[in-house]
């Protein structure tokens, strides 16, 4: 067991569930959303959710280990797409 604790992607892996376990409680029927903060909480599971593909990516996918071009196409098109829909949900809220 404390060989596992000392393998960076089983760290990597034990975050990924404890985050997924959060944005759980920050989006599920009785968690943040409920409260009334329904905007705020999909914006934080949307969060959540692309700083789990980041991690994904990075570490399970090698592009932590890829050239600097790769590492920068990859950032850029995360954040891209994570701004584009954090903007059409913006949209669609009422004012």
């Amino acid at each position: 067991m404390t060989n596992l604790l000392r393998d960076r992607l089983f760290l990597v892996w034990l975050l990924l569930i404890a985050v997924t376990l959060l944005s759980a409680m920050i989006g599920g029927a009785h968690g943040f959303a409920a409260a009334g903060h329904g905007a705020a909480a999909t914006f934080a599971v949307l969060g959540i959710a692309f700083a789990k593909v980041w991690l994904v990516m990075s570490n399970f996918m090698d592009v932590r280990g890829a050239p600097r071009a790769l590492k920068i196409v990859c950032a850029v098109w995360l954040l891209a797409v994570l701004a584009i829909l954090l903007a059409v949900y913006a949209q669609l809220l009422p004012l």
